[in-house]
């Protein structure tokens, strides 16, 4: 961990007290706090608030301006409350509590491959419930995902994940100990519905090319691990949730098909299950990402010659 300055340190503290004072409020009354943060929020960023009344645009093309305008409120509230979820599923699990709160029987029923899988996630629902529930049912989860540039927020955060029960692997550089981790009999899991600015294949997300993630494909292609793709989506406006999850996917290079060909194909299939969840819970994702900001080669040759931009 790099040295910490002591602006780090500030925004640190002043973070870990917000969370515990928020925390300290009753359950149903810190969620509708931070659900409330979070509509004002999109309410008062005209940037962000594009963003996401472009991408609803291309989801859900027959909802009228005032229907994007609600679901986009609806769901960057839900976004705002995942603080509060890490906390509360940290809580639970430590009293051995957690599934009470969370509705695993349909996951169990569908999932029954045993480890090494791959499980594939978007920013819809709790992604933090998504993963620790995993753990309380038994799997040893090993992730990739994308830490603060704080690196004292960093630490916290992989303390607090490991507690619960999955192990963070930053993104650069942490696709090996991924595989390591698979190989040896345990869950991957990765959330992939984020813009990639570097190495990302460029595969239709909602009729649009979007830059994915390529890392889960790649490794189910090479090793032939099967891929589910789910979510932990909320019930009702705090801590009660249900697992729901697509597949498996069994990736597999067909005759002749070259490496790079075999990730394109894989990547649309994930992002076609991404889709339905997706749309079926459109009032819980993170419409406010700049999903669409990479862009493809023949897009940048076309806007420099003069041609449309993206």
């Amino acid at each position: 961990m790099k040295r910490p300055t002591l602006f780090h340190r500030v925004t640190y503290c002043v973070a870990r007290a917000g969370i515990f004072m928020v925390a300290l409020l009753p359950e149903r009354l810190a969620y509708g706090a931070l659900g409330m943060v979070g509509a004002l929020y999109v309410t008062c960023s005209p940037r962000r608030r594009a963003i996401g009344e472009a991408n609803l645009a291309l989801a859900l093309p027959a909802s009228t301006a005032a229907e994007r305008r609600r679901i986009l409120r609806r769901s960057t509230a839900n976004s705002f409350q995942n603080v509060l979820d890490m906390i509360w599923s940290l809580r639970l699990l430590a009293k051995g509590r957690l599934l009470e709160r969370v509705d695993v029987n349909g996951f169990q029923q569908k999932v029954s491959t045993p480890p090494p899988w791959i499980g594939c996630a978007a920013h819809l629902g709790s992604w933090e419930v998504a993963a620790s529930s995993l753990a309380a049912i038994g799997y040893e989860c090993h992730a990739l995902g994308r830490m603060p540039k704080n690196p004292l927020t960093a630490a916290f955060l992989r303390r607090s994940r490991e507690s619960a029960g999955f192990v963070l692997h930053p993104r650069r550089g942490g696709i090996r100990p991924l595989a390591r981790a698979l190989a040896g009999g345990k869950v991957g899991l990765q959330v992939i519905d984020q813009n990639q600015r570097l190495r990302g294949v460029f595969v239709p997300l909602f009729g649009r090319l979007a830059s994915t993630e390529r890392s889960a494909a790649t490794l189910a292609l090479r090793r032939g691990y099967p891929v589910y793709v789910g979510v932990a989506v909320r019930l009702e406006k705090r801590f009660r949730f249900r697992l729901e999850v697509l597949g498996p996917l069994h990736p597999a290079l067909r005759d002749g098909e070259p490496m790079e060909d075999g990730i394109r194909r894989i990547c649309t299939d994930l992002n076609r299950a991404l889709e339905e969840l997706i749309v079926r819970h459109a009032d819980q994702y993170l419409w406010i990402h700049d999903r669409y900001r990479t862009r493809p080669p023949e897009e940048m040759v076309g806007a420099d010659s003069g041609g449309p931009r993206a």
